[in-house]
């Protein structure tokens, strides 16, 4: 594995869960060489000018963070560490999200232009892991975990851990996907930032009934909704706006309305998968899905047609 210089990884630590209200409390990124080494590393912890929220979590008391820099003051300097570089986090929608809300607030263009999520990458490679949590995964590649919640030692950690992540998926030619900030946007009301892609598939009218779920063996049905679990080989964005316009819905969580799982590791005893196959959901290999998209049964329509609501749990 080669070329380690050209991400930097990077973790933060939060008062909270939305970006939109809640605040950053430390960042740290680093980069390291090809033999794991860190080679540059920025990390600061911030005051955040609110209370820092669950502190027998992060161990960052107000006492501590107060006098420490505002995101303001760090912005440049964390912004030359990552300026050229592929941004890596564990779930790093959460810390892109929160990185682009901090800068919006000071009113300054984000410090990252794009991002990879090792949390999607893990599940795409389909390891024989537990769950996909940050220490699950360093304890499957023998990275140390020295002190979980730390910003400075999560980024070091996941570091090794997307270096063993790269060597897996060189092996099983799964390229890493991008995330630009430029094709995202934010939930008006959490910050959390989510594809435009996505989004417009999430907000789409649900002009069918709810056709309950898929029975094995039969075909799809117009008003179907459809749950990603992490174990997929493709990038659902791929296909969303496909599923969409077959008169089916897509949806962030399973729940009552959902009619089938989509699953491309068909021993998958983890996350949604696992919740999928325990509520009897069909497991669907998005390959497989794909061709099921090109016939599908009638439904029975809406009127008026109305967006997605509160009831069926997505983010718009």
């Amino acid at each position: 594995m080669v070329g380690m210089a050209e991400w930097v990884v990077v973790d933060v630590e939060t008062s909270g869960m939305k970006p939109a209200v809640d605040r950053v409390l430390s960042v740290a990124a680093v980069v390291v060489d090809d033999d794991g080494e860190v080679t540059d590393e920025f990390t600061t912890l911030l005051n955040p000018g609110v209370d820092p929220g669950p502190v027998h979590v992060h161990g960052l008391t107000p006492a501590l963070l107060a006098g420490k820099p505002r995101f303001a003051d760090v912005a440049a300097e964390l912004g030359r560490m990552l300026e050229g570089r592929t941004v890596v986090a564990h779930n790093a929608a959460f810390d892109a999200s929160f990185l682009a809300a901090e800068a919006r607030r000071a009113g300054l263009e984000p410090p990252l232009t794009r991002y990879v999520c090792t949390l999607d990458l893990a599940g795409r490679l389909h390891l024989s892991t537990a769950d996909l949590k940050l220490s699950t995964l360093a304890g499957h590649f023998g990275v140390e975990q020295r002190a979980a919640h730390d910003a400075y030692d999560d980024a070091v950690v996941l570091a090794g851990v997307f270096s063993g992540l790269l060597g897996v998926a060189a092996e099983k030619d799964v390229t890493p996907t991008v995330r630009r900030l430029s094709e995202m946007v934010p939930h008006p009301d959490t910050g959390y930032l989510v594809s435009t892609v996505w989004a417009q598939a999430l907000a789409a009218p649900r002009v069918w009934r709810p056709a309950g779920r898929l029975k094995r063996g039969g075909g799809l049905v117009q008003g179907m909704e459809v749950v990603f679990t992490q174990d997929v080989d493709c990038d659902p964005d791929e296909i969303a706006s496909v599923v969409v316009d077959a008169g089916l819905y897509v949806a962030d969580r399973l729940g009552s309305r959902t009619s089938l799982a989509v699953c491309d590791a068909p021993n998958a005893v983890r996350g949604r998968a696992a919740f999928a196959r325990k509520k009897g959901l069909e497991l669907v290999p998005s390959a497989r899905l794909v061709e099921m998209l090109a016939d599908v049964a009638p439904g029975r329509p809406v009127t008026p047609a109305r967006p997605v609501d509160d009831a069926q749990e997505s983010l718009f």
